[in-house]
């Protein structure tokens, strides 16, 4: 977890804290699916920060599309680590203007955060 250890410990108790690391660990089992993952996920990101430069409507299909794969991507952690500790990261990324230095970054900025909400919640609301 190394950047967000500190944060972590914010938010998570100790034990909590190893769940989501045996997860972690689970769900990546070798270091090329963690570095796909990750690759997938940096370039979901800059697709993110792309649209909110374009200012597209978070209930534009191109948003609802980013959203789609959003959620695609991290169902499988969600789903592993259960909706408690779920709810946790939640929280903890809904306050990440409270934790962040420069040495300590959420892996996306706030306004990617309320992008990607914004457009769940359209996601909701549509049909």
């Amino acid at each position: 977890m190394g950047k967000y250890t500190t944060c972590f410990e914010q938010y998570f108790t100790p034990s909590e804290q190893r769940e989501w690391q045996k997860q972690m660990d689970t769900h990546f089992g070798c270091e090329d699916e963690k570095t796909f993952y990750q690759i997938r996920w940096v370039k979901l990101i800059a697709h993110c920060e792309e649209a909110i430069g374009r200012k597209v409507a978070p209930s534009s299909p191109e948003a609802q599309n980013l959203v789609k794969e959003w959620m695609e991507l991290q169902q499988p952690l969600q789903d592993a680590v259960g909706p408690d500790l779920w709810r946790k990261a939640a929280t903890m990324y809904e306050q990440m203007q409270d934790w962040q230095t420069p040495k300590r970054q959420a892996p996306f900025s706030p306004e990617v955060y309320t992008f990607i909400r914004e457009a769940a919640a359209q996601r909701v609301v549509a049909p």
